[in-house]
């Protein structure tokens, strides 16, 4: 049965407003701004002769998000997704449109054709230089949508330079009627544990707020991530509430540089192993140590996988450790890795004073950076032991 949220019938009649060039959803999670916007694309493909473009982060985060919403989107009206989806053009058609789904990791890409409608799903992952050549290209609407973790090119350029033109949709999960009971008491639970900005983001969709933040040595960055001579390389488990987070990095000089990044929910080993194998080789990955089966999964499948040994005081020494590298440069690609330096903070006591602990939260690529420098940190610390000798 297909059924509808208020956040649908809002994007609705955005779209029908002659007025507005750019919907805008700014949502936390489970709100619908995602399911709803794909709804009124299904539908519009259906009727009218369009070309639509679905752009996303990657191939695998389109198949784990919005190809799985079209799925259960498309039953709800009576057919099956897949008898009109080829999975070689990743196109849908049905009636008079198509729906392409397309994933832009380099600007040239995206000088590509024109299309009349563009939704770009998880925007502040993308590339402002990228996001501007499509929005260019597109004839009649752009549909945003984006948890609010941090402020980026929605509200620095088109709040900015055309807000006549842009209709902003807030949204939470007090929007989704058909929400079940344990993910609302799932999201509430975090309303009182102290983590305010993941409360705010995900909880209220509203903007983060990056006060009292972990680092302060991090930024984006260009560079050839195949030139060094040596990588590290981690794994933090995960699957549907936390995400699975596969980092590779690289050491030089005083600086570190994270290369590459898996970062995505409901990944089984069998499907994730191949991925991660595919990036390191031969090459050893350290993995947090508390899904020891996991481990040996990997190890089944190919992959040169060792248990993290972490212990006491860990993760306080695995931070100092990262915050000694002069700079972080983090590649545009690892989106996910950003994202999390950029909200990873100090849990804050009743006077909002930073305590000497972090938040648990926007921590599963960190967690597995540390892991996979943590040979790094023992040598450290031997070396440092042993010069107390003479």
């Amino acid at each position: 049965m297909l059924e509808f949220s208020n956040v649908f019938y809002k994007n609705k009649d955005a779209y029908k407003d002659d007025k507005i060039k750019y919907i805008v959803n700014q949502g936390g999670t489970s709100s619908t701004k995602t399911y709803s916007t794909l709804q009124i694309l299904t539908i519009l493909s259906i009727k009218y002769p369009l070309k639509i473009d679905i752009v996303g982060l990657s191939v695998p985060h389109l198949k784990s998000g919005v190809l799985n919403d079209m799925e259960t989107i498309c039953r709800s009206m009576g057919f099956e997704f897949h008898d009109y989806y080829k999975e070689g053009d990743k196109v849908f058609r049905k009636g008079l449109g198509t729906i392409n789904f397309l994933a832009f990791d380099k600007l040239g890409k995206a000088h590509g054709g024109r299309r009349d409608i563009l939704y770009m799903n998880e925007a502040n992952h993308l590339n402002w230089a990228i996001a501007e050549q499509l929005m260019i290209r597109t004839r009649i609407k752009v549909f945003i949508d984006y948890n609010p973790t941090n402020v980026f090119w929605v509200q620095k350029q088109l709040q900015v330079n055309e807000p006549e033109r842009v209709r902003l949709i807030k949204s939470t999960y007090k929007d989704n009627p058909f929400l079940e009971q344990s993910i609302i008491d799932a999201i509430e639970s975090r309303r009182g544990d102290g983590n305010n900005n993941f409360w705010r983001v995900y909880g209220c969709g509203e903007l983060g707020i990056a006060e009292g933040l972990v680092f302060n040595n991090f930024e984006q960055k260009e560079f050839d991530i195949n030139r060094f001579d040596k990588y590290r390389n981690g794994i933090d488990w995960g699957f549907s509430n936390d995400p699975f987070a596969f980092v590779r990095v690289a050491k030089e000089n005083k600086d570190l540089y994270i290369c590459r990044e898996i970062y995505s929910r409901g990944l089984l080993n069998k499907d994730s192993a191949p991925m991660v194998k595919n990036i390191i080789g031969t090459e050893i990955v350290t993995c947090d140590n508390s899904e020891p089966k996991s481990v040996s999964d990997y190890l089944q499948l190919g992959v040169k996988a060792v248990s993290a040994v972490k212990g006491k005081g860990s993760i306080e020494s695995g931070i100092k450790f990262l915050q000694s590298f002069e700079h972080i440069y983090i590649h545009p690609s690892c989106t996910n890795v950003y994202d999390e330096f950029c909200n990873y903070q100090w849990r804050l006591d009743k006077n909002g004073e930073a305590l000497p602990e972090p938040v648990d939260a926007f921590n599963h690529a960190i967690d597995a950076i540390r892991y996979a420098l943590e040979s790094d940190m023992a040598h450290n610390k031997v070396t440092a032991i042993t010069s107390l000798w003479g």
